[in-house]
């Protein structure tokens, strides 16, 4: 596995401390083969930038200051050139994580992805192991697909980490040990999230079904706090243990105050638009204004932020994982750097067992 300079690293993190936009999340096409419950993007038709006009606008984001872009969607590779995108963001310097649904992986796509020099993690959203509850979630019967495709994939041949992106509601929180042994015999990490509802959003859904009555609430944020000790004690999970602790509060419905939107974290829409987060409007767009012209909009949303944190407020990664990391980052690096021992002591047992 390839190993980041850790210059790059640092400079990350000196960027998070500061409170300075580090991390930009890229729409490359809203276009997508499932139907989420808990997502709208792919009800909203988007203008894709050309590869010229994406080189052009992230040349300008990086010498802004952005380090880290996630590549999502839609699902990325519904868009045919994606690993021409993700190729010219590794030259440009990023650092890239990349976000999929894992029904386009393959052993050509693998090779591709092997080579960028950039690639800190690739991440496969899969809601259930359970066939008819994944089709349910996800909207489309495509869990087979996806199961072989990850299956084919040999963690010891990849140049990045592998985990998986697990969602979690009121349809599938009882599944959360199971997929941890999942990751864990499959040589992957997790990530786990609580499904944020409400309408007119991008990354949200208001179907009925999600919705957690209180004993369901109760039993998810003690799913949530079990996380956080496991994460303590060196599980193969990705996020910060403080992250898994407020989304315990969030599905209580307790207020978990202001994230950094706009401030560590921005993102971008399919056609260019600036905003300063997933589930916000545009700032502006980036093909017919100056970088500096829309980022210095970025106060002007505050009262924006503020109202969205006390009447509709997520708990992605995107944004509160940020910022709670940002306020303990050596927690997190001793965190990490114990999950990582543990994760090689697994794969070298394995090994040995193998042989």
């Amino acid at each position: 596995m390839r190993i980041i300079p850790a210059l790059k690293i640092l400079g990350v993190f000196w960027r998070m401390h500061r409170r300075k936009p580090a991390f930009l999340s890229f729409n490359v096409t809203n276009k997508c083969n499932e139907r989420c419950l808990m997502c709208s993007v792919w009800r909203i038709a988007a203008r894709e930038l050309s590869l010229y006009e994406i080189e052009k606008l992230f040349i300008g984001l990086r010498r802004h200051g952005i380090k880290v872009v996630e590549i999502t969607g839609g699902e990325p590779f519904a868009r045919k050139d994606t690993p021409e995108i993700l190729r010219v963001l590794d030259r440009i310097g990023f650092l890239l994580t990349i976000t999929t649904n894992g029904t386009m992986l393959s052993g050509a796509l693998i090779e591709q992805l092997n080579a960028l020099k950039g690639l800190v993690q690739v991440a496969v959203s899969i809601d259930s192991l359970d066939r008819g509850r994944y089709a349910a979630i996800r909207g489309a019967d495509m869990l087979p697909a996806v199961l072989g495709n990850l299956t084919s994939v040999k963690p010891d041949n990849l140049s990045f980490p592998l985990k998986v992106n697990f969602t979690v509601s009121r349809l599938n929180y009882r599944e959360t040990s199971t997929m941890l042994d999942f990751v864990k015999r499959n040589g992957m990490f997790l990530s786990v999230f609580p499904a944020t509802r409400g309408s007119g959003f991008y990354h949200r859904g208001d179907d009925p079904s999600l919705e957690p009555d209180e004993a369901e609430r109760r039993e998810m944020a003690g799913v949530f706090s079990t996380l956080s000790r496991l994460r303590k004690a060196g599980e193969p999970l990705w996020e910060y243990s403080g992250f898994y602790d407020l989304a315990a509060e969030y599905v209580l419905g307790r207020p978990v105050g202001m994230c950094d939107a706009g401030t560590l974290y921005l993102d971008l829409h399919a056609d260019g638009t600036l905003a300063a987060c997933a589930d916000q409007s545009g700032l502006g767009s980036l093909l017919d204004e100056d970088i500096l012209e829309v980022l210095g909009r970025i106060p002007s949303q505050s009262e924006r932020l503020q109202t969205c944190a006390e009447r509709s407020p997520c708990c992605y990664t995107c944004t509160f994982n940020l910022s709670i990391t940002a306020d303990h980052i050596a927690d997190f690096i001793i965190e990490s750097l114990k999950v990582r021992a543990n994760f090689l002591i697994r794969r070298f047992g394995a090994k040995k067992s193998a042989g």
